[in-house]
């Protein structure tokens, strides 16, 4: 599922990125054919497209093949905002990772994050669900992987120790710096890029931790996402309401409808307007759910049919395959890339 809009906020740490590094903003601007008024206010929102521009401007201007690790690896919670603090304000390592699969649209709408746990290791994959080139790029892959060891190493005390790193691209020749960032095993030509931890440290309670306040946070949130959605127009409303409801309150067409003061027939109307329909957008939200949900073994087939809003197990095999081309333990053997038992 991807939000084709950004809010404005995220772009002083680009600029950050790129006068840190010596970089001229002014002429990523102009590489990107933007013009920065246009996107430069806190209350606007720019589109992924130019997201893109911009990034492959930096990248290219950077002119340093390991520019994404030299990045990332100086990144900090405090830096992302209003999604760095609900990671702050999270109890546990645990909570802060599920903060981050529940609010990354807030700042990479165009990637997928999965959660894989086994008793002994849990691992975290991140794909890009965009054809934006830059999301594909290894600048792009080292700068997330670097940026997710650096935050959670900012949210641990400096103490996050890495099991395993995987990436998609090839190795390079020198990984001096892969060695600095990550202090870990790094294996290259993956299937996903990921990181992998002892499953163990999840429970590691968060000096930052404020739940009061991180209930606060979320409301703000969900507030951002559903603004991002209006600008999008009925389908991205929809979307949103159908991830905030799905296994927790009905999800016909009737009941989402209805929480958007329309009727049905309206909002299939207005559906139709933007060439998508109801079903699309709930089996989009599903299948997406049901993807990250596979990747939990203590979370059984039952549980999840229940969670997702089918009438029985087998409604959800026959959705799935559909989906997917496989059945859901299909999937769940051959993307558990060997750290489930």
């Amino acid at each position: 599922m991807t939000y084709t809009l950004l809010s404005a906020r995220v772009l002083p740490e680009l600029l950050e990125i790129a006068l840190k590094n010596r970089i001229n903003v002014p002429a990523v601007f102009e590489a990107a054919k933007i013009d920065a008024d246009s996107i430069g206010r806190a209350d606007r929102f720019f589109k992924l497209e130019q997201l893109d521009a911009l990034l492959s401007a930096t990248f290219a201007m950077a002119d340093n093949p390991y520019f994404g690790l030299v990045v990332g690896r100086e990144n900090h919670h405090g830096k992302l905002d209003l999604l760095g603090n609900l990671l702050a304000t999270s109890n546990t390592l645990d909570d802060a990772l599920e903060a981050l699969l529940a609010y990354k649209n807030l700042l990479v709408p165009y990637l997928e994050f999965s959660l894989q746990r086994s008793a002994t290791l849990t691992r975290l994959s991140v794909t890009p669900n965009t054809s934006l080139k830059f999301a594909h790029s290894r600048p792009h892959a080292e700068l997330v992987a670097s940026s997710l060891v650096a935050i959670g190493r900012s949210l641990m005390s400096g103490n996050l120790p890495l099991s395993r790193v995987g990436f998609t691209h090839a190795e390079p020749v020198d990984l001096t710096l892969y060695h600095e960032v990550f202090l870990a095993p790094i294996e290259f030509n993956c299937e996903v890029n990921f990181l992998e931890v002892e499953s163990s440290i999840l429970d590691t309670p968060l000096a930052s931790a404020y739940p009061k306040y991180h209930q606060h946070l979320r409301l703000v949130a969900n507030d951002t996402l559903q603004q991002l959605a209006r600008v999008q127009g009925v389908a991205g409303q929809v979307l949103q309401i159908l991830t905030q409801r799905l296994g927790e309150e009905e999800t016909t067409v009737e009941a989402i409808a209805s929480s958007m003061s329309m009727t049905a027939r309206t909002l299939q109307r207005r559906l139709a307007h933007e060439e998508t329909t109801f079903a699309h957008l709930r089996d989009t939200v599903r299948h997406e759910r049901a993807c990250a949900m596979l990747g939990n073994q203590r979370c059984d087939m039952g549980k999840i049919a229940e969670q997702l809003g089918f009438s029985d197990t087998a409604n959800f095999y026959h959705a799935f395959k559909r989906w997917e081309g496989c059945a859901p333990g299909e999937y769940r053997r051959t993307h558990s890339s060997g750290i489930m038992p």
